[in-house]
C-alpha cells in the first residue's frame, strides 16, 4: 500500500498537481537516482499583490498642523490613510500596510523600514499643509528633490540598501552606480505616479498653483521605492480644514487616489 501512495505521489509531482510528500523527499530509488523534481517553470505561477504602504504623517506627541479651529494633522492623516487601506483593500487588488496604528508616534526611519521590510512596490505619505498666509488653499504631491539625492545615497551607506549589496566593501564609484541605477528607476516611476495622482485630483479637490512639487522630505529618500507625499490641503485655511474633516470630502480625494494606484500599475505591467 505505502508503494502504491509513493508511486501517485511521484506521478502527480512529475506532472505538476503536487510536491512529493516529505517521506517522499528522503527516499531514492535504487541506482541512488533521486526522486525527480517538477521544474519550476512548470508550477503554476503565484499570484503576487501589489504592496501599497500607507503613511499617515505625525502622530502621538507630533501632532502636525493645528487648524484655525483647532484640527490637529495627525488626526487627519489617520483618518484619510484607514479610509484608503479600506478602499484599496476591498478592491482585492493590493496587500496594504499602515506605517502607524492609532495616535503614535513612528520616526522617519521607521516609517522607510516598514515599507522596505513590507515590500513597498508604492509609499504614499499623507500630510495636511499649513502656511502663515491663510488664504493659501488646495493638495499638491511631492516627489524627491534632486538636491536630496545624496542624503539617500548616504541613508543607503548606513543601513547597507539596495539589492542586500554591502555598499560599505564597494568603491564609492562602484557604490555610486548601484544606487544611481536603483534612484533612476524609482524616480521615474514616483514622477510617473504623481503626474497620473494630479490628473485625477483635478475635479475631485482644488490644487495649488506648481502643484506638483519637489523637496527632500525624509520618506522620499527610500532609492528603492516609488513614493509621493501628498499634501490633501490646508489647515492653516478654515475652508480647507472644514473640508478635511468631512468624511464626504476626503471619500472623492481618495477615491481619485485609488484609481491612480490602479492606473499606474496598470501602466508599468503592460
Amino acid at each position: 500500500m505505502r508503494r502504491i501512495l509513493l508511486t501517485c505521489a511521484i506521478i502527480a509531482t512529475l506532472i505538476g498537481f503536487a510536491e512529493p510528500p516529505a517521506f517522499a523527499q528522503a527516499r531514492y530509488f535504487g541506482d541512488s537516482v533521486p526522486y525527480p523534481r517538477v521544474q519550476p517553470r512548470l508550477l503554476a505561477k503565484r499570484v503576487v499583490k501589489p504592496v501599497i504602504v500607507i503613511d499617515p504623517g505625525h502622530g502621538g506627541r507630533d501632532p502636525g498642523a493645528i487648524g484655525k479651529n483647532g484640527t490637529q494633522e495627525k488626526g487627519i492623516t489617520y483618518s484619510a490613510a484607514q479610509e484608503l487601506k479600506t478602499i484599496l483593500a476591498k478592491s482585492g487588488k493590493y496587500k496594504v500596510i499602515v506605517t502607524r496604528r492609532g495616535d503614535q508616534y513612528i520616526a522617519h526611519e521607521e516609517r522607510l523600514r516598514i515599507a522596505r521590510a513590507g515590500g513597498a512596490d508604492l509609499f504614499i505619505s499623507l500630510h495636511a499643509d499649513s502656511t502663515g498666509n491663510g488664504a493659501a488653499r488646495g493638495a499638491s504631491v511631492y516627489t524627491l528633490a534632486d538636491r536630496a539625492k545624496g542624503r539617500s545615497k548616504r541613508l543607503v551607506n548606513s543601513q547597507n540598501w539596495i539589492l542586500d549589496v554591502d555598499l560599505a566593501k564597494q568603491s564609492d564609484p562602484v557604490g555610486d552606480i548601484l544606487v544611481d541605477l536603483a534612484q533612476r528607476k524609482t524616480e521615474s516611476q514616483s514622477e510617473q505616479f504623481a503626474n497620473i495622482l494630479l490628473k485625477n485630483l483635478e475635479g475631485k479637490t482644488r490644487l495649488i498653483g506648481n502643484s506638483h512639487r519637489r523637496a527632500g522630505y525624509f520618506v522620499l529618500l527610500a532609492p528603492d521605492v516609488p513614493a509621493v507625499l501628498l499634501e490633501l490641503g490646508f489647515l492653516s485655511n478654515p475652508n480647507d480644514e472644514a473640508l478635511l474633516k468631512s468624511k464626504k470630502h476626503r471619500k472623492k480625494i481618495l477615491g481619485a487616489v485609488k484609481g491612480s494606484v490602479d492606473q499606474y500599475f496598470k501602466q508599468i505591467n503592460r
